[in-house]
């Protein structure tokens, strides 16, 4: 039977940014009932109990994700997602936590600044994590290159669901979707709207006078 093809074309209308906004990770073994066929879209993820996911808070505007098609001859062929970004100084907690990667297995959800979530890696292919530290010079600061890579038969899946995240540690969390993460707004001290910001863009505000703002 011959695949059912679509037309390609991009959604009119939508805004095109590039850039990862942010990203979670968890230990591949926690997902459990994982869809290996079907839809490319997962509309919902199961984790183990007591399972969340952790954030990876990178240099802003460092992180970035590839996925490059790869041939396995007569074996098919697959996909090379790769994560990677930068974590910045070299502190004692930082070497602490990054110590607990070695050897892991990961799967992750990014979300990019248009607002769409994706899934890289699976329990059958996850991802391997890979560090590398630098401490820089006097006119470079010093920090972490990483990267979450692996191989994959499928590319990366669009993800609908919610994902919980750990927030300190396993003793509490939150609940996210789908979507951009927010805006930031710009008021004076009597509330009037200045700007309203959204998540990756930058604004300049020009004046005369002295200005101070509260990020709420």
């Amino acid at each position: 039977m011959e695949p059912r093809y679509s037309n390609l074309r991009p959604e009119p209308g939508l805004d095109n940014l590039g850039g990862v906004e942010a990203l979670w990770y968890t230990p591949a073994r926690n997902l459990v009932g994982f869809p290996h066929r079907g839809p490319l879209t997962i509309a919902q993820l199961e984790l183990a109990p007591g399972a969340v996911w952790y954030q990876l808070v990178s240099v802003r505007g460092s992180v970035r994700f590839t996925q490059p098609g790869k041939d396995y001859g007569r074996h098919g062929s697959g996909f090379s997602p790769k994560l990677q970004g930068e974590l910045a100084r070299h502190s004692p907690e930082l070497a602490a936590g990054l110590e607990t990667m070695e050897g892991g297995r990961f799967v992750a959800l990014y979300r990019d600044l248009n607002g769409q979530v994706q899934l890289v890696g699976t329990p059958e292919h996850p991802l391997q994590w890979r560090e590398s530290y630098s401490s820089g010079s006097q006119t470079q600061r010093n920090g972490y290159e990483w990267s979450l890579s692996g191989e994959a038969l499928r590319r990366a899946r669009p993800y609908t669901g919610t994902w919980q995240v750990a927030e300190y540690g396993q003793q509490s969390g939150v609940v996210l979707v789908p979507g951009a993460g927010g805006t930031v707004q710009l008021r004076t001290a009597a509330g009037q709207l200045l700007a309203t910001v959204p998540a990756g863009k930058t604004i300049v505000l020009r004046s005369g006078f002295k200005l101070s703002y509260q990020i709420l």
